[in-house]
């Protein structure tokens, strides 16, 4: 857990670093690192950097590490992207407001005492409202729809494979630069 804490770390130094010298003739505030604390509690580490396009819309894309889910040891990995567009853009400009969009995901996770893989990939929407305070804290809710193709295998064989709609709900703090 340590080497995963230690790399996610690291990549988040590195996106800020990249991201302060893409921006150093611009105004700050149109990049922000989150995370989930929730997913803490759960065995989820889980980093997301979103980055505003322009006055209405931001792109985002993020990383999680899992040790485990629901009590069960796992271990696994798994990349999310998203596009929001800002509604409330006339009176704040992204990356804060009312937004909507699209979101796309793909995680595999091993439970380590049977060695089957489950493999995911889900495609849905999301609708929320990201506040970004005067300290630069941030604040992210949203919710919506999320349909998920998967299949759960061992190294010889496919044990199950899934799909139907779950749930896309997110809660994320982080800090605006």
């Amino acid at each position: 857990m340590s080497q995963k804490l230690t790399i996610l770390l690291t990549a988040s130094i590195l996106i800020c670093g990249f991201a302060r010298a893409q921006d150093s003739n611009q105004t700050t505030g149109q990049s922000i690192i989150k995370t989930n604390p929730i997913g803490l509690m759960f065995g989820s580490i889980n980093l997301t950097y979103e980055r505003a396009l322009s006055q209405s819309t931001s792109f985002q894309i993020g990383g999680n590490f899992f040790n485990k889910i629901l009590g069960i040891p796992v271990s696994g990995i798994g990349v999310n992207v998203g596009y929001r567009y800002y509604i409330t853009n006339a009176t704040k400009p992204s990356p804060e407001g009312f937004y909507i969009g699209p979101a796309l995901s793909y995680n595999s996770l091993t439970e380590s005492s049977t060695d089957v893989t489950v493999s995911t990939v889900g495609v849905g929407a999301i609708i929320g409202y990201q506040w970004v305070f005067k300290s630069r804290v941030t604040l992210d809710l949203g919710a919506g729809p999320t349909y998920i193709m998967g299949v759960g295998s061992t190294t010889t064989t496919t044990i199950a494979s899934f799909e139907g709609f779950a749930p896309n709900l997110s809660f994320a703090v982080g800090f605006n630069f």
